[in-house]
């Protein structure tokens, strides 16, 4: 099967050709790229320096038939840079068949997208993740994807690099996360443990945020009083607008979006418990009104404080909220808006969300999983790393004896997840009080006021260590700086001799407190260390080191001391909320500094709430109108963030990007979507484009010119577009006049295109226009060689020698060693001297 496909493969690539210049290629990864100049000449114009950074690491789509790391290799290597080059699997094996790949030095690897994550790990990519030095650029033949594979592979390598990028940022000293278990340690009190199999053998219904949603919630209301609801936060508006109450609301995330996505639970009544993640928002968390437990250990130190929890890792809530389902003991899980894809016109969340107010998303990959429903959805790498975390919990999960079923026929299909139309599913007829089992179960526990005395002495404990560490590490500081010579030798050893007793007493002494103090400081020791360094420390980068590694310990000290400091003010607000004589002020500003205006409610009914003074009553009156405002808010910066992904300009790349492969049902998927954008008359030009693109794949010309022509009729919007069509068009049919004025037009509207109507002047005979639109172009853009090239090229062959000469003069008094230019230079002195 492996030989028949072979000859199909070197059909699609082209055999192996090679130019004047003696650069060899597989012709149609390539075609006519290089005929004119080389592909030296080429790449200096298209990435000039941009390639060759210290200490980067560069991903480039694609080689260019081997060309484009051969040509970095041959420029010398930058100290501390690394080259990862992506080719589609049929390609990569061509280039090594051919030898094209052949005697690349270590730091260059050429692989398939298989060995991506071998290749990374080996070249360190966290390292430059984290000294932010990964970049990411297309090789020319990704830029034209003549063979029609480059432009999925370079969509999903930006999904991966971003998707990296931000799992880098966090695992990188977890500071965000750390930072919200410091500030939630008052509120973290009843640990979601005590709960462990109050629910034995019963059945949980989990509420997502999936386009499914919808679908599942008339059922949902019909049987509230026969489940125990578990629902996500972010879904907290569509269960109020259905007038269903959840038993317990789940949140994880750390970021203040999240409260803008999860603000409208805090509305919800007694019967909802909230099950929040130790690091969760902590606005949702200390305006809370109702019962709260918490998942994974109340503080980041060893302490007695920690005591045995279930575990609050993720990766998202609805691995939170199911993990918490089985080990609650529930045996059967339900979920419904659990749907990790897309809906085929672009929708990515419910009715209701933000999401879905703000219309079809657009800025779509090629990256489809199959449904419950045996059909292909639309899907992102994020949903698609929860797909497959999804089912390896799944499979320990039911393997453990939990059945868990998914209602959604357009949800992703999952390995363990068994799909199950929502009308088949059985339910138990008894009720369950859900908030009686919880109060049952936590009646135990001590109380507020106990619990936060010692939160309180456990927070002075650490604030004193921290205190230490950060005096420790600015007398390292300062011995490191002085105990070397002007020539960055170690002058005096006694200095040497302190900085290793400090160095013990951090691991001895505050062993626990100094590691955490660490992962705060480390991203400055990060940003000027060399993740690849191809040469040795100098002493004096040596005291450089020195010096940034204890200001790092300082510096990570002095984030980790405010934000105990911090914590300790909070702790002692919220003792003052149980004090017979409350200052009122004190906790006035808390709330202020902590924008927990919804927290004057909590205080309102607590009994001390009849001592408040006169004059602070306007105060806390104000408090409550700003925090109902916030909660009635529905123009977030959530909402201004997904809005981004319905920018129409996303629209016309996806669209461009599908016409180009011949994605025929997607690009009318596509069409389906703008009926439910809100601007028809914005997207009326769009409308067009994509009319325009069916037509054409359809065969039907007319229909798709005069689309195209609605657009030019209409105004600005995607004019180029429209124009670049109708060129297409016009070559296509042979209509010289059509595609000339077409072409003309795209000059007059974006001088860019001023060498490619110059190149068809040419090939039409008409040399002075062309001489006439090169130079234009040279005069706005003179810098660009590669054109430059060209029209020395094109006065060459039209034998006006002396033009040609002084162009090629000017090349080389900007690129003194050109080869290209130099050989041309030398040809036209031979006809000079053969003449005379």
């Amino acid at each position: 099967m492996k030989n028949e496909a072979k000859p199909v493969v070197e059909h699609l690539l082209g055999p192996l050709t090679s130019n004047r210049f003696g650069d060899r290629f597989l012709f149609n990864i390539n075609r006519h790229v290089f005929d004119k100049v080389s592909a030296e000449v080429m790449f200096g114009a298209q990435f000039d320096d941009a390639l060759f950074k210290e200490n980067v690491l560069n991903i480039i789509v694609g080689t260019d038939s081997g060309l484009l790391p051969r040509y970095i290799q041959n420029k010398s290597l930058p100290n501390g840079a690394r080259y990862i080059f992506i080719e589609p699997d049929a390609v990569l094996q061509a280039l090594h068949e051919h030898q094209l790949l052949v005697d690349l030095d270590e730091r260059i690897a050429c692989i398939s997208l298989e060995s991506w994550a071998e290749a990374t790990t080996n070249f360190k990519i966290a390292d430059y993740f984290y000294i932010n030095a990964v970049r990411s650029f297309n090789a020319i033949c990704a830029q034209n994807d003549f063979i029609e594979e480059y432009s999925e592979l370079s969509w999903y390598i930006a999904e991966i690099l971003s998707q990296s990028y931000w799992e880098h940022a966090v695992q990188l000293g977890q500071e965000a996360f750390i930072a919200r278990q410091i500030d939630n340690v008052a509120e973290n009190r009843i640990p979601a443990k005590l709960l462990q199999n109050a629910f034995s053998g019963k059945t949980v219904v989990l509420l997502a945020g999936g386009p499914s949603l919808n679908d599942a919630l008339p059922w949902v209301k019909l049987n509230r009083q026969r489940v125990v609801l578990f629902a996500v936060s972010r879904i907290s508006r569509q269960l109020i607008a259905a007038d269903i109450e959840p038993d317990f609301v789940f949140s994880v995330d750390p970021q203040d979006i999240s409260f803008d996505v999860s603000k409208e639970m805090l509305n919800f009544g007694p019967r909802t418990t909230f099950v929040c993640s130790y690091h969760a928002v902590p606005t949702l968390l200390n305006q809370w009104p109702g019962q709260m437990l918490y998942l994974g250990e109340r503080l980041p130190w060893e302490s007695a404080l920690n005591v045995p929890n279930f575990s609050g890792a993720g990766p998202t809530v609805t691995n939170a909220a199911l993990n918490t389902a089985y080990n609650f003991g529930f045996k059967r899980v339900i979920l419904a808006g659990v749907d990790l894809c897309y809906t085929r016109d672009g929708f990515t969340h419910a009715k209701g969300s933000n999401e879905a107010l703000a219309g079809p998303k657009f800025n779509l990959t090629s990256l489809q999983v199959e449904t419950n429903g045996g059909f292909m959805a639309p899907t992102g790498l994020d949903y698609a790393q929860a797909i497959n975390s999804l089912a390896m919990q799944a499979k320990i999960l039911t393997a453990a004896g939990c059945q868990i079923f998914n209602v959604s026929e357009g949800a992703a299909k999952i390995d363990a997840v068994e799909f199950r139309p929502i009308t088949e599913i059985q339910l138990e007829e008894q009720y369950l009080d859900a908030q009686k089992i919880v109060a049952g179960k936590v009646s135990n526990v001590s109380d507020e006021v106990h619990y936060l005395q010692k939160v309180l002495a456990e927070l002075k404990r650490a604030q004193y260590q921290i205190k230490a560490i950060a005096r420790l590490s600015a007398e390292a500081r300062r011995i490191n700086d002085a105990m070397y010579s002007p020539h960055g030798v170690i002058e005096n050893y006694k200095d040497k001799k302190k900085l290793d007793q400090i160095e013990k007493k951090f691991k001895r002494e505050h062993r626990h407190f100094s590691r955490l103090v660490k992962r705060f400081g480390i991203r400055r020791f990060i940003q000027i260390a060399k993740p690849y360094s191809d040469a040795e420390w100098t002493a004096e980068e040596a005291r450089q080191l020195g010096n940034v590694f204890y200001d790092a310990y300082k510096e990570g000290a002095g984030n980790l001391l405010r934000l105990i400091n911090d914590a300790i003010e909070r702790v002692i607000s919220r003792q003052q909320e149980h004090a017979h004589d409350p200052d009122f002020a004190m906790l006035a500003e808390q709330y202020r500094k902590d924008r927990s205006f919804g927290r004057v409610r909590l205080l309102r009914q607590k009994p001390v709430a009849v001592l408040i003074p006169r004059e602070m009553i306007p105060v806390f009156d104000e408090y409550e109108r700003q925090f109902v405002e916030i909660i009635n808010d529905k123009d977030t910066r959530h909402l201004a963030i997904v809005k981004e992904h319905s920018n129409l300009g996303f629209l016309k790349h996806r669209g461009g990007l599908l016409f180009k492969h011949k994605k025929v049902e997607e690009l009318r998927d596509l069409l389906v979507s703008l009926d439910k954008y809100q601007s028809q008359d914005d997207v009326a030009p769009y409308r067009h484009l994509i009319s325009g693109y069916l037509a054409e794949l359809g065969g039907r010309s007319e229909e798709a010119l005069y689309a195209y022509q609605q657009i030019i009729d209409g105004g600005d919007v995607l004019l180029e577009e429209a124009l670049i069509r109708i060129a297409a068009i016009g070559f296509d049919e042979d209509d010289k006049s059509r595609a000339d004025l077409a072409l003309q037009c795209l000059s007059q509207l974006n001088p860019v295109y001023l060498p490619l109507y110059a190149e068809m002047r040419r090939l039409h005979g008409d040399v002075m226009v062309a001489i006439d639109a090169y130079n234009s172009y040279i005069g706005q853009f003179p810098q660009d060689t590669l054109v430059q090239m060209k029209l020395a090229m094109l006065y060459f062959e039209s034998k006006i020698y002396d033009a040609a000469e002084m162009i090629l003069a000017y090349i080389l008094q900007q690129k003194p060693g050109l080869e290209v230019a130099i050989s041309m230079r030398q040809q036209l002195l031979a006809l000079k001297t053969a003449s005379n």
